[in-house]
């Protein structure tokens, strides 16, 4: 026997479509318009450019300014040289220390939240450092962790939601580096003098742009997918195999090579060549040089590793024009070093451009992108902050330069190896199933997981 009682009619629930929050398939909603996907995907690709930039532009000028003010620095909150040495070396343990968070944030606040919340803290940590020494060392330990971990994101950015032109954008994203350097270095004593020579209020003002970057990554973090946090599955799923990824030690290897390359060069560059006979006043612009002349190679190293039969022959190049350079560096008259630091600015920007995009190139997935970066930019980083230390430690001992530079000829040989082994390894990845290329059809972008 039926039930006597009448009961109201059963009323389906409709879902809603996650595109415009109305419901699916009924004629307000966006998704059946026409060329709605496609404008969505355009609108996707433009506010992950403008971050990847954003996020370029504010990630070396909060350390080059330092660099170029350290003796007024000293001067101005009373720090003796040793300081000075602890200072210097900070950004790069931090850089080490706080990659491995970066999986972790992703996973419990998602892509864009993230992104603002390091943008937020790299700018309060550059308004720290006038307030005292104190306030000074601190606010330079948030800067390190603070850019190691915009540094992993970035990747997952290009990876997720600009992987169709994984290549142009990487090299975009490298070069917006040199930029940023250069700008640090270049304006940092200008600003200094304009200020009144008070170095508190000169590295202050570096705090106006990154309020300005902090705005763009709250205008358009939004746009590059939802702004929750990640499913635990997956972001569980990709930490656990992450460790046996394909490719993943290659890449490291090759980016620990050229970090600590490019980090021994930047903190002795202008000793050396003071040591080959160069003013103080030269050194200086030597240093400057080798990032300017650098730029248009990290533009353009990265789109050409990104074809397949380009990159072996660009990771080989790389690392064998760096092994020359540094050669000439410690052997070249005097009268030549401009050219042999050109070259070398070359082959440092270059190796950077390429190490990023073997990153985006051998993850697994979009998903684990962030996994994969913070492995390999972790370890990475850690071997290279040992590239400034042990050169100067080495001379110390009464070891001379050509000596040293001699060493890191040795390491630039040892980058020519993992460059293959990397080549090999990302076209094996790309072979079975995971190309960049198609990574944005394939899988959503991080945040849009949650929505599902």
């Amino acid at each position: 026997m039926g039930c006597a009682r009448r009961h109201p009619p059963r009323v389906r629930r409709r879902e809603s479509c996650s595109a415009c929050c109305r419901p699916a398939g009924t004629s307000s909603c966006r998704a059946r318009r026409p060329g709605a996907a496609l404008n969505g995907q355009r609108r996707q690709g433009v506010a992950a450019g403008i971050l990847v930039v954003a996020v370029g532009l504010s990630v070396r000028f909060p350390i080059t300014n330092t660099s170029a003010l350290l003796g007024e620095i000293s001067a101005g909150y009373g720090l003796p040289q040793t300081a000075l040495a602890v200072l210097s070396t900070i950004p790069v343990i931090l850089f080490a220390l706080a990659a491995p968070l970066a999986p972790l944030l992703v996973s419990r606040l998602g892509l864009s939240r993230s992104l603002s919340l390091l943008l937020g803290v790299l700018s309060v940590a550059t308004l720290l450092r006038p307030l005292g020494p104190a306030p000074l060392f601190v606010g330079t330990a948030l800067i390190g962790a603070s850019i190691a971990v915009l540094g992993i994101l970035a990747p997952q950015i290009i990876r997720s939601a600009l992987a169709p032109r994984a290549g142009l954008w990487t090299g975009v994203y490298t070069a917006s580096f040199g930029v940023s350097a250069a700008t640090g270095a270049a304006l940092s004593v200008p600003l200094f003098h304009a200020f009144g020579d008070n170095v508190g209020q000169a590295l202050a003002a570096w705090g106006v742009p990154l309020l300005v970057a902090l705005g763009v990554g709250l205008a358009f973090g939004r746009r590059i997918g939802a702004p929750g946090p990640v499913r635990r599955s997956a972001g569980a799923d990709a930490g656990a195999s992450i460790w046996r990824a394909r490719g993943l030690w290659p890449v490291t290897g090759f980016f620990a090579c050229q970090a600590l390359l490019y980090f021994a060069l930047t903190a002795w560059l202008p000793t050396i060549a003071v040591d080959r006979g160069a003013s103080a006043a030269q050194s200086g612009l030597l240093l400057a040089w080798m990032s300017v002349a650098g730029l248009p190679a990290a533009l353009f190293a990265p789109m050409l590793a990104s074809r397949a039969r380009w990159r072996t022959p660009m990771l080989v190049a790389t690392a064998t024009l760096g092994t020359v350079s540094l050669v000439g560096l410690a052997i070249a008259p005097l009268s030549a070093l401009t050219l042999v630091v050109a070259v070398l600015g070359v082959a440092l920007s270059s190796a950077f451009g390429i190490s990023v995009a073997l990153i985006v190139l051998t993850a697994p997935n979009s998903a684990a992108t962030a996994a994969f970066s913070a492995v390999v930019q972790g370890v990475g980083y850690a071997i290279a902050a040992m590239g400034p230390l042990v050169s100067g430690l080495l001379v110390g001992v009464g070891i001379s330069w050509p000596a040293v530079i001699a060493g890191l000829a040795g390491v630039a040989l040892l980058e020519v190896g993992f460059g293959i082994a990397s080549a090999r390894a990302s076209l094996a990845v790309q072979r079975t199933g995971a190309p960049a290329e198609h990574t944005a059809r394939e899988e959503p972008p991080v945040g849009v997981r949650a929505q599902r």
